[in-house]
């Protein structure tokens, strides 16, 4: 793993540059064209669905988010010809953040400091195709092959902690030998069917080139999607749990929170009253939930 230390101005200013210079522009056009397209080249729809789905945006870096990261040791990792970026805080067991789809590590800094506190070595990382990694096209298998060769490259991890897609990514990682002692959850899907349903409905997209583009996407990844659903994989799964969803949340709703903490054998669920599907990662009270959890018979 190679390492370098984070300096204030120009590391600074290249994250900023590079994080906030392509929040997704509208593209008014693009259902009518791919609607013409479904119709007559259903193939060529297929194909441009797929990367459609698979391409993540890149997110927004706020100023007190891009500060606490230039108070972490920055470093990156390799990982199947992609370089992920990581920072690192404190000292102890290792407490893994894990940002959701279209995010990056600045989006999970609140954890930061509590963490740091309660004797953690918190690291935070850009996921393939998000934030300073490189990539441009991602997937939950490509999350949960990132956080386990992540995991490895540290030594080992103690606690894990995800957003959202982050969550759907662990959970893979996990079903696949991943081991922790605890995780946090922050607005976890347990299945994808919402997310396929807005997808599809955003595109105007038939059956049958659903058919096509399952297909496609299926083979590109080696997994079925039916292999990846979280609340299908968590029965099997006995790492202890905690599910923090806002029941304010458009993103994800807190039903999927809630169905994922029924299959999961040893979850429990913190409901926050009114919050959406950001802010429960920077309020005061899940912060504290999660902390407290975590500190639990701690390594």
């Amino acid at each position: 793993m190679a390492t370098q230390p984070l300096t204030a101005s120009p590391v600074a200013s290249s994250v900023k540059s590079t994080i906030v210079r392509s929040k997704p522009r509208s593209q008014p056009f693009l259902r009518p064209t791919f609607r013409i397209l479904d119709r007559l080249a259903p193939t060529l729809a297929a194909r441009l669905a797929q990367r459609l789905f698979f391409t993540p945006p890149r997110a927004v870096l706020r100023e007190e988010e891009r500060e606490i990261l230039d108070a972490g040791r920055r470093g990156t990792i390799e990982h199947r010809g992609d370089r992920l970026a990581i920072w690192r805080w404190g000292e102890g067991p290792r407490a893994l953040l894990v940002h959701g789809w279209g995010g990056h590590a600045g989006q999970m800094t609140a954890l930061v400091e509590p963490l740091v506190a309660a004797g953690y070595e918190v690291v935070a990382l850009d996921l393939p195709g998000h934030g300073l990694s490189s990539g441009d096209r991602a997937s939950v298998r490509h999350f949960a092959d990132a956080i386990v060769h992540v995991a490895q490259g540290l030594g080992g991890i103690d606690a894990l902690i995800a957003h959202s897609l982050g969550s759907a990514g662990s959970t893979l990682a996990l079903s696949r030998g991943l081991v922790v002692r605890r995780a946090v959850y922050f607005a976890p899907p347990a299945r994808f069917d919402a997310i396929w349903a807005r997808f599809r409905g955003g595109l105007g997209m038939s059956a049958a080139t659903w058919t096509r583009f399952q297909r496609r996407a299926e083979a590109w990844l080696g997994l079925a999607f039916a292999e990846m659903a979280p609340a299908d994989l968590a029965p099997d799964l006995r790492v202890p749990l905690l599910v923090i969803h806002g029941t304010g949340d458009r993103e994800v709703a807190v039903q999927e929170g809630e169905l994922l903490q029924r299959r999961w054998p040893q979850a429990r669920l913190h409901r926050a009253e009114g919050l959406g599907h950001l802010r429960v990662l920077k309020d005061a009270t899940c912060i504290d939930a999660a902390r407290r959890f975590l500190s639990t018979s701690k390594r």
